[in-house]
């Protein structure tokens, strides 16, 4: 009685695995970039704006005070 050869089991494994791998960390990077990274930096950036133009303000006010 032989044993029957075990061939596609592997591959098909493989692929299998590396497919539900990469799809996760596809799905685990989106949900990192578009929900912790991308509203920090944009609420980082409407900060240092805000800052800036406060920052323009004064520089405008003390130089129109001085003239």
């Amino acid at each position: 009685m032989a044993i029957k050869p075990i061939t596609g089991i592997l591959r098909r494994n493989l692929v299998m695995d590396l497919s539900i791998a990469l799809g996760l960390g596809f799905v685990a990077g989106n949900a990192f970039w578009y929900g912790y990274h991308m509203p920090r930096t944009n609420a980082r950036d409407e900060y240092m704006s805000k800052l800036e133009e406060e920052r323009a303000a004064k520089r405008q006010a003390v130089e129109t005070a001085s003239a």
